[in-house]
């Protein structure tokens, strides 16, 4: 595998790029220690509604996200969520009652769902192939630093008085978001190669020149149309690099007589292929075992759940979102060297044992310290694999035309989980107790036997070497012919 060198365009897209995924996870956990301080005198279910409207509006967001970003661009979609994000902080800093909170969670989560389709779309066609992992978990490495920022802004402004600060960082992040990122964000190569833009593409390549020999796939992917072949940083000039006009002329000729995004078969047909049936189990299953592993469940009621363990409910909440990020930058050099398989089989593995002993310690069988050390455990199990990986899972698994109707819809299942899980987290503790983590524990061994006994390896490989994977295991060691996904394979 080629070595990588992050230029400082790359290092600047990718900077902005992951605004909006610190603002999604600023809003996860922003309203974690102001439930006491914010309108007393609401009800349980009035609270769990204004969480969990923000995964309503998520929801929306993650729906429409993929398409738009298909028709007008990656770049052009990820500035547009910074306008919601500036007007979705100006109603939250103006909210006069749980109602209007309410609508201000779902708008600022149509922002946030979006979010976690365009920023990982765009990490995994930036990313030179050799680091494509590391880039990627960036998206979580941002989440995780936007909650751990919620917390600590609420520890001096978590009063009746001063809780509508926390909510300025929402429209002052959004600007800043697209103001630089008019200079910084370029278009994505593949987007503008799959638009027959190849002169456009190979001009971002250069910006991003000095990285590796493939811009997210190897030349195998390039050649197939499915990737964009990035220039090696050989400290050439663009002349250089190009050997005339005419080549150029050709690239541009053949560009046009390849497929477009519209020629393709319909996604249903591509849904359909049982060649695709594991890449699309994959894409959805670990978007919904992220969220079925109940983390959110500590991240949005942290200090519910801490109250009666220890004295102060603030600090536990403190400490399990501090973990959270070391157990974040710990798993970010892993995921390009250990491969993905591996760590979801440990993350959620290790999530399935914390559960376990979680159980244990509220029902007294364990020490009621254990309760606690269980919880930190269980987020850095999180952090390992499912807090990352299934954000740019698609990336590797899917072709690119169908990237993102598919990230979209893995997204868009991924809130209604999240959804689901902030909504009934609450009652499941009232009517479960001890045993409100048991269905999280269910969830999380189905993602670790599918991991084992299914997953892909997608490490350091090109789409086509996953899909040859696939092929040789579905059809007994049968050699594939033609493998890409688009293509009608014949065996030898």
């Amino acid at each position: 595998m080629a070595r990588a060198t992050i230029t400082c365009p790359l290092a600047s897209a990718v900077s902005v790029a992951i605004l909006p995924t610190f603002l999604f996870g600023y809003n996860t956990g922003c309203l974690n220690a102001l439930e006491s301080v914010v309108f007393s005198g609401h009800t349980t279910a009035q609270w769990a509604a204004a969480v969990s409207s923000f995964c309503l509006g998520g929801i929306v967001g993650a729906r429409y996200a993929g398409p738009i970003a298909d028709v007008r661009g990656r770049r052009w979609a990820l500035l547009g969520i910074g306008w919601v994000y500036i007007a979705a902080g100006i109603m939250h800093f103006l909210v006069y009652n749980m109602a209007m909170l309410i609508v201000a969670r779902v708008l600022v989560g149509v922002a946030g769902g979006a979010s976690t389709v365009l920023t990982p779309m765009y990490l995994g066609e930036i990313s030179p192939l050799a680091i494509r992992g590391s880039i990627g978990t960036m998206t979580q490495v941002s989440v995780v630093f936007g909650i751990l920022a919620s917390i600590l802004l609420a520890l001096p402004y978590a009063t009746e008085s001063e809780w509508r600060i926390i909510f300025l960082p929402i429209p002052a992040i959004g600007l800043l978001q697209i103001f630089p990122g008019a200079f910084f964000l370029p278009e994505s190569p593949r987007w503008l190669r799959l638009k027959g833009k190849e002169l456009e593409a190979r001009a971002t390549v250069d910006r991003f020149s000095g990285t590796i020999s493939t811009l997210g796939v190897n030349e195998s992917e390039a050649d197939d149309g499915s990737g964009m072949e990035m220039i090696p940083g050989d400290g050439s000039t663009s002349s250089e690099r190009f050997a005339d006009e005419e080549d150029e002329s050709e690239a541009s000729e053949n560009e046009e007589q390849s497929p477009s995004i519209a020629e393709q078969k319909p996604f249903r047909d591509f849904c359909l292929d049982p060649r695709n049936r594991i890449p699309i189990i994959s894409s959805l299953l670990f978007p919904i075992a992220q969220q079925l592993s109940g983390v959110n469940a500590v991240f949005y009621y942290s200090n519910m759940f801490f109250e009666g363990v220890i004295d102060d409910p603030i600090i536990g909440t403190l400490a399990a979102f501090a973990i959270n990020v070391l157990a974040t930058l710990f798993a970010l050099p892993l995921v390009d060297r250990v491969g993905r398989k591996t760590l979801l089989c440990w993350s959620a593995g290790g999530m399935f044992v914390c559960c376990i002993l979680l159980t244990l310690a509220l029902l007294e069988i364990l020490p009621n310290s254990m309760a606690v050390v269980a919880v930190l455990i269980y987020i850095s199990f999180f952090e390992l694999g499912l807090g990352s990986i299934p954000f740019f899972l698609v990336s590797e698994l899917i072709d690119p035309e169908y990237f993102g109707r598919m990230q979209s819809l893995a997204m868009t299942t991924n809130w209604l989980c999240n959804f689901l899980v902030g909504m009934c987290f609450p009652f499941m503790v009232k009517h479960l107790g001890s045993f409100s983590f048991v269905p999280f524990a269910a969830a999380l061994l189905v993602a670790f036997v599918y991991a084992i006994v299914w997953l892909p390896e997608t490490r350091g490989k090109s789409l086509d070497e996953v899909m040859a994977d696939i092929e040789r295991r579905r059809t007994g060691g049968r050699q594939a012919v033609a493998l890409s996904p688009n293509e009608d394979a014949s065996f030898v």
